[in-house]
């Protein structure tokens, strides 16, 4: 039996940090979106071991890797004496803001609950993911999201369909645990996140208001070190995009509220020394076969 499967990106329309737990987390505000920017896995089963390969040779495919931990944490919690195959082909830059790791781990779940038949609740599942990395939760709703706690109290919002958006990478990766550590308390003009919610569950956020609702309180501790970001920022917004960094960056999107900006953005950024992706916004179609759905 073969699962391929496409783990998607996520970018952050919105991400305000509320305080900083005793257990060193912080609780966040944030809604999460997934585009159409991809990873392909392909899961084969095998009689007890485990294998990991990778196109991309800079990623350790052992322990160390969140789909090795992903298989060990189901084998563990389900008793399983199967083994896996996987072949990850990453399109999804590391370290980059876009979630690339957390999705390869909710679709890893999300596989071998099929490929090993496995009897699970909606809630295992969560719990699970929540063990194995912040945006797990959410790549298991994927969509549209407000994402709260540090990131795995999940709860879907309306879709929104098929928004342009242009991602674009500097060519460096950002370690998020060095911007966490940058975070200093109190914080000073908490934005609230009542506005955009209020406009993506109304079906609304297709307006220059809606993207400019757009936050990430992220910037501002990342920004001061790496000027490169700042200078993306800077072009996609004198292109007419509304723009953000993702997460932790260092990725930055740009929002087209037409299509007519799109041929023009392209030929603009050809120019420039940087990585991108247009993509539109997405849902995802993979859903396991849970016990109480």
């Amino acid at each position: 039996m073969k699962i391929n499967l496409k783990a998607p990106a996520k970018i952050n329309l919105f991400l305000e940090i509320k305080n900083k737990r005793q257990d060193g987390y912080h609780n966040l505000e944030s809604i999460m979106q997934t585009v159409s920017l991809y990873d392909e896995l392909s899961f084969e089963l095998t009689n007890r071991d485990i294998s990991l390969e990778c196109n991309n040779k800079n990623l350790a495919c052992d322990e160390t890797n969140v789909v090795y931990k992903t298989i060990t944490a189901v084998k563990t919690r389900f008793n399983i004496d199967s083994g896996v195959k996987i072949y990850l082909k990453k399109g999804i830059p590391m370290e980059a803001g876009l979630g690339g790791g957390s999705s390869d781990a909710a679709a890893t779940l999300e596989a071998l609950v099929k490929l090993w038949n496995i009897k699970v609740t909606k809630s295992e599942l969560e719990q699970i993911a929540a063990t194995l990395g912040a945006d797990v939760p959410f790549f298991l709703t994927g969509g549209t999201a407000l994402c709260e706690g540090i990131g795995e109290i999940v709860t879907p919002l309306k879709k929104i369909d098929n928004l342009n958006v242009v991602l674009v990478n500097p060519g460096f990766g950002i370690p998020t645990a060095g911007v966490y550590k940058k975070i200093k308390f109190p914080l000073t003009n908490q934005v609230r996140i009542h506005t955009i919610k209020s406009l993506i569950c109304d079906g609304s956020f297709n307006t220059q208001n809606a993207f400019n609702s757009c936050f990430n309180r992220l910037e501002e501790f990342v920004f001061p070190d790496y000027p490169e970001i700042i200078k993306i920022k800077s072009v996609l917004n004198e292109l007419g995009c509304v723009s953000l960094m993702s997460g932790s960056g260092g990725t930055v999107f740009g929002i087209f509220d037409s299509n007519t900006k799109i041929e023009a953005v392209k030929f603009c950024l050809n120019k420039c020394n940087w990585e991108t992706w247009f993509v539109s916004t997405t849902d995802i179609s993979f859903k396991p076969q849970l016990s109480d759905i």
